[in-house]
């Protein structure tokens, strides 16, 4: 039997569904064939049918290094795109492009790649330049997903409904339907859409692991953890969706498989910073610190990051890059993107203050007075956030740049290396102001209360109704008082008509912005009971007995993710779960007299 009839029964046994077999013999033949370019592109494409990536990979390489061979490149990108190789699969479109190779499919997948790069304006200008020449309403989609990216959620939501008036069963515009209003966390018409989609078309990796993503973030993690299985088998070397799973063991602490599928991620992605987080993660929870600082700053690259460090494309090329510390080296401190960060890695600054001669730290303006108050020895190393950092002549004086969460490496390679985490001190003045002002209430103990966390994507899930509080105001001789921030005046306002109650807010405190007069108030408490939000950390710098409402695992941080009921940082917090605060009776009793 020629070459010829040989490949010819081997492709028509692929066909038939024996694909092992005739994998084999193709490639059999192949080694005797080695120069002939057709087989081995037939080859390649069962390689990549079979998810044998990467000798699929090699010789389209091959081919294209050869001659160019523009089947080869299709199938290329067309595969870094599955693996979300995006910047690899944007080249070899570009080549394409530069060799007048343009059709649809290709133009449509540069839009998604630029999309999905956060190249929104390029992916934008050409969606619309095709939208009005083209019946494929992938552009309309991936023209919404740009704007959903860019959280202009109304104006995704008129263009995907667009597309649904053209065609309402198109699986993929009710997929990003679905994700939108999984953004909104608007969780009813988010499961609507992405069960519409997933029934319409379920063997489409991408509409389950979107699904997968609603339910772990629903809480649902053994629903979530069976999805991202199916999804992996579609796809089982897309490093997202296995660093996805990771995360769903990982919500239900089953780390010993977290770890395995983060690494697995890891493997096909080693420089992705939401993999490198999700590994850090598992070892912080684990107290194994050493492991997780080395992937904690995996972070510093994260979009979500860079977003909210508006300073770090500049300073980048100083971050540092040692492990060590030593006296002479002159070190600029930028804080974290959030105050309540902020506040928890500062407890390691009495460690770096007392080790660095050279020391600036760029803090949030509303922290400098109560961080130079708390180290009257070093008044003079806080300076408000951006003045250095976002100055380029200045900057040249310091020899690296730190960010405050990268402190970890250096100050807490142990438990042991944990203090009390109480290292900040309020005002004298004001605390004496607020014990009076406290002092004139009628019940013996003052019990402060914060229910709501704001400007974060797992808000909603961390925040609590004054209601779900019920059994805690039924405590005798307590003055439950208000150090919710945010405009909540009409909450508390209904809530005490309605249930004949009396929390007080406090007359011309603002709780967002005067963290010195919320710190003497914190001081003058009894107990703080609080779900996570920045004013749990202020209350734990200051070493005041805390009950703090555990989040949801999915939106836990790894400072409250910890395997008892305490955490390290602050020696003065206690965890409690949801469920405890807004079903036990006497909850408040039993903590107080313990």
């Amino acid at each position: 039997m020629n070459n010829s009839k040989e490949i010819n029964l081997a492709l028509k046994e692929f066909s038939e569904g024996k694909k092992v077999l005739a994998y084999k013999k193709l490639k059999k033949i192949f080694k005797k064939n080695q120069l002939d370019d057709q087989l081995r592109f037939n080859l390649a494409v069962i390689e990549q049918t079979l998810n044998l990536n990467e000798e699929s990979k090699n010789n389209y390489l091959f081919l294209i290094k050869k001659n160019n061979n523009f089947k080869a490149m299709i199938n290329l990108y067309l595969l870094y795109i599955k693996e979300e190789n995006n910047v690899e699969a944007l080249d070899i479109i570009e080549k394409l492009l530069d060799q007048n190779i343009k059709n649809e499919g290709i133009i449509k997948d540069k839009a998604l790649i630029l999309y999905k790069l956060k190249k929104y304006k390029e992916s934008i200008k050409i969606c619309e330049s095709y939208i009005a020449i083209s019946k494929d309403l992938n552009f309309l989609n991936i023209l919404g997903l740009n704007y959903l990216s860019m959280r202009q959620f109304d104006k995704a939501e008129r263009i995907f409904k667009k597309g649904l008036i053209q065609d309402k069963n198109c699986s993929f515009i009710l997929n990003s339907l679905g994700r939108m209003y999984h953004e909104k966390r608007d969780s009813k018409n988010a499961e609507k859409y992405l069960l519409n989609a997933y029934n319409l078309n379920n063997n489409s990796y991408e509409i389950i692991n979107n699904l997968a993503g609603f339910y772990r973030e629903e809480g649902r993690y053994k629903k979530s953890i069976k999805l991202y299985q199916k999804a992996l088998e579609l796809n089982h070397q897309n490093p997202i969706i296995i660093n996805n799973l990771a995360k769903a063991y990982f919500d239900i602490n089953e780390l010993v498989l977290a770890e395995k599928y983060c690494k697995k991620a890891l493997e096909i992605n080693k420089y992705d910073g939401n993999i490198q987080k999700i590994l850090s993660l598992i070892y912080l929870f684990r107290q194994n610190y050493k492991d997780g600082w080395y992937y904690f700053d995996g972070r510093l690259n994260l979009s979500d990051f860079v977003e909210n460090n508006s300073t770090i494309n500049k300073i980048r090329k100083k971050l540092i890059n040692k492990n060590y510390l030593n006296n002479e080296l002159k070190l600029l401190i930028l804080r974290e993107q959030g105050v309540g960060d902020e506040i928890l890695y500062g407890s390691m600054y009495p460690d770096l203050l007392n080790k660095c001669k050279y020391v600036t730290i760029e803090c949030d303006p509303r922290l400098k007075k109560i961080f130079s108050n708390s180290f009257p020895n070093y008044k003079k190393k806080f300076i408000n956030f951006k003045e250095i950092s976002q100055n380029e002549r200045l900057l040249r004086n310091y020899d690296y740049v730190i960010y405050a969460g990268s402190l970890g490496k250096f100050f807490r390679q142990n438990k042991k290396d944990f203090g009390t985490g109480c290292y900040l001190q309020a005002e004298n003045s004001l605390i004496k102001k607020y014990r009076s002002i406290l002092g004139e209430l009628e019940g013996d103990l003052n019990i402060g209360i914060s229910w709501k966390s704001f400007k974060n994507r797992y808000a909603t899930e961390k925040s609590l109704q004054l209601e779900d509080l019920n059994n805690i105001f039924e405590t005798k001789n307590c003055n439950f008082i208000n150090l919710q921030y945010g405009d909540i005046k009409k909450e508390i306002s209904n809530y005490n008509k309605k249930f004949n109650k009396n929390i007080i807010s406090l007359e011309n405190l603002d709780l967002f912005n005067d963290f010195d007069s919320l710190a003497s108030v914190l001081k003058n408490l009894d107990l703080f009971i609080t779900v996570s939000n920045s004013t749990a950390h202020l209350a734990g710098s200051l070493g005041v007995n805390t009950l703090l409402i555990r989040p949801n695992n999915h939106a836990i941080f790894h400072y409250w993710n910890q395997p008892d009921n305490k955490t390290p940082w602050y020696k003065s917090i206690t965890f409690i779960e949801k469920e405890r605060i807004i079903n036990e009776n006497n909850l408040l009793d039993k903590f107080l007299s313990s």
